[in-house]
């Protein structure tokens, strides 16, 4: 009902609103504060409860979207004590609302959201680990991203225990397929942030990518073959944010190893896709492509200059995609480069 309405009266608000929006935030954040306190005798009264503060949490969520960050920055403090609050309780939806407004926090404050991570880590923790609810522990992948790219290299300390929850996702044979994707998709957001620093995590990793890679669709799934194309899209992301990264971290020497078999992979890509009508494996085949030739250079002669490297390029410029033409043309000539030292 009312919170609904008013989020989406938000979503939609002009930019001169802003002032309205920051007069209405602190009494919102004042209603979460005091939903604690709120008596939860029966079924009822708990259910009720969190669904107040599910929707609390989502409408900070969408004004902290709307607002600039001078607006926001003083009510942060009083917003996340809330948010950490929401996550004690036992509540999948609650947690999926707080981990998920929380995000939008990350995105805005950036570097300066590293002060609440050692107060969040362990509910973080805990929604990795939700393989019951799957959709928390979606959102909390999802988290972990945007943290990634909030606060960059100050992620470090908080990674040997993010990597292992989302090795055991992978592992775990009951947690829901869809989650799978992202969590390859944030191996590469790790790494993008830490640079070197993914050194100790880069083996476990990429045994795990090149493992999702072998996986294949029977040709008359459509619901495997778009899981496949959601799954190799997140593949392509890891290794595209791993390269970089080590790139950044001018450690590109730890990825060689691996070339032969990324290759592989990309091998594949060239005459095996299915169904990818937007064109998302193909753009991120090519991107990768690129990615590779621009970090390793001329020590990847003998790879790059494989027909199926042309092929993937040619495909890529016959979409007629903006995008896609614009990263063809830019790996393209980080290829000829390759070939003509």
């Amino acid at each position: 009902g009312a919170f609904e309405a008013i989020s989406v009266l938000i979503q939609n608000a002009a930019p001169d609103v802003n002032a309205v929006l920051m007069q209405l935030l602190p009494a919102i954040i004042d209603r979460l504060a005091q939903s604690f306190n709120m008596p939860a005798l029966t079924n009822e009264d708990k259910e009720q409860k969190e669904g107040v503060q599910g929707l609390l949490c989502g409408l900070i969520q969408v004004i902290s979207i709307k607002v600039t960050k001078e607006e926001l920055l003083p009510y942060c403090d009083s917003i996340m004590t809330n948010f950490l609050q929401v996550l004690q309780s036992k509540n999948a939806t609650c947690h999926e609302e707080a981990l998920s407004a929380t995000s939008a926090i990350a995105n805005i404050l950036e570097g300066e959201f590293v002060k609440y991570m050692p107060a969040l880590q362990p509910f973080l923790m805990t929604g990795l680990r939700n393989f019951e609810a799957y959709q928390v522990c979606t959102v909390a992948v999802g988290l972990v991203g945007d943290i990634s790219r909030a606060i960059e290299g100050a992620m470090k300390p908080f990674c040997d225990e993010i990597m292992s929850a989302l090795i055991e996702a992978l592992q775990n044979s009951a947690l829901h397929r869809s989650v799978k994707p992202p969590v390859l998709s944030c191996f590469g957001d790790i790494a993008l942030a830490i640079g070197a620093g993914y050194e100790s995590y880069l083996q476990v990793s990429l045994m795990m990518l090149l493992q999702a890679a072998q996986t294949r669709a029977p040709e008359d799934d459509d619901d495997l073959i778009d899981y496949v194309n959601m799954l190799r899209e997140g593949i392509l992301e890891a290794y595209t944010g791993i390269i970089q990264g080590l790139k950044d971290g001018n450690r590109t020497d730890l990825v060689l190893p691996y070339i032969d078999a990324i290759m592989g992979f990309l091998e594949m890509l060239a005459s095996d896709r299915k169904n990818d009508y937007d064109n998302e494996v193909l753009g991120k085949a090519v991107g990768l492509v690129g990615d590779i030739g621009s970090s390793l250079g001329g020590q990847i002669k003998e790879q790059i200059r494989q027909p199926y490297v042309m092929e993937l390029l040619k495909e890529g410029h016959a979409t007629g995609d903006a995008t896609i033409m614009d990263t063809c043309n830019w790996a393209s000539s980080v290829v000829q480069q390759i070939l003509t030292c």
